[in-house]
């Protein structure tokens, strides 16, 4: 199947979810079962997946009678549930969703290699993306201990505060000559280890989206970037 036939599939899919969700009875037109029924069979005509479990079960349905006439209906609740399970399976078994793709194009801009081999497939998974941020805060402390290896047994801010000073001739680690400049660089490293390091090192943070963990990600790639231009003080 063709990623254009995916991404139709499920846009149109998406539209009915909002179709349906604006809806105000708990009844619906077969319309709707109609629509969900078509693209259901476009998905399985045009890709090699036979999306079991998917089908709509003879509960959707409801005889309702108005003025003596029996006419059947659908039931809201049901057809909700299949669109909303179809639409996440597509997004993460097809990659279906325009955001992952984004999400794709943005984290190849990443530079660090490390930082890349230990967040990719974290970042690819279909939840659970704190693990993404302990990693890439494991991956700049490692950094801090890789360049001033005789701070190797320190951890958290006091690794940041033994490695780094806003006096610039007073730090180990001197982002610039300006004392501004190396001011800011300092309270970042700081802001990231006391804000996003030590959280995710004692505890699960569940409200993280995969967009968070990466936004996360490629700024630690920027602050090791600017690692890799300061002068360092071995001793």
């Amino acid at each position: 199947m063709t990623r254009r036939a995916i991404e139709g599939n499920y846009a149109r899919l998406k539209g009915l979810r909002d179709a349906v969700a604006s809806e105000k009875e708990d009844y619906l037109s077969r319309d709707f079962v109609d629509d969900y029924s078509l693209i259901l069979k476009n998905l399985r005509k045009e890709c090699e997946d036979d999306f079991l479990d998917f089908d709509l079960s003879d509960t959707v349905w409801y005889e309702n009678e108005y003025a003596d006439i029996l006419y059947t209906q659908a039931i809201k609740s049901p057809l909700r549930s299949k669109i909303l399970q179809l639409i996440s399976y597509l997004e993460n078994v097809h990659n279906a969703s325009n955001r992952i793709v984004e999400i794709g194009s943005v984290y190849n801009l990443i530079k660090d290699e490390l930082l890349k081999s230990r967040c990719s497939d974290l970042l690819s998974a279909p939840d659970h993306f704190d693990r993404v941020i302990n990693q890439a805060t494991l991956v700049l402390e490692e950094r801090l201990r890789t360049i001033l290896p005789d701070l190797k047994e320190y951890t958290g801010q006091t690794l940041v505060s033994k490695a780094m000073n806003k006096i610039p001739n007073d730090s180990r680690i001197k982002f610039s000559d300006k004392n501004s400049e190396q001011e800011s660089y300092v309270a970042l490293f700081r802001g990231v280890v006391g804000v996003f390091r030590n959280e995710s090192h004692h505890r699960f943070m569940n409200e993280i989206t995969r967009e968070q963990a990466l936004q996360i990600c490629a700024f630690i790639d920027t602050l090791l970037t600017a690692l890799d231009k300061a002068d360092i003080v071995s001793e």
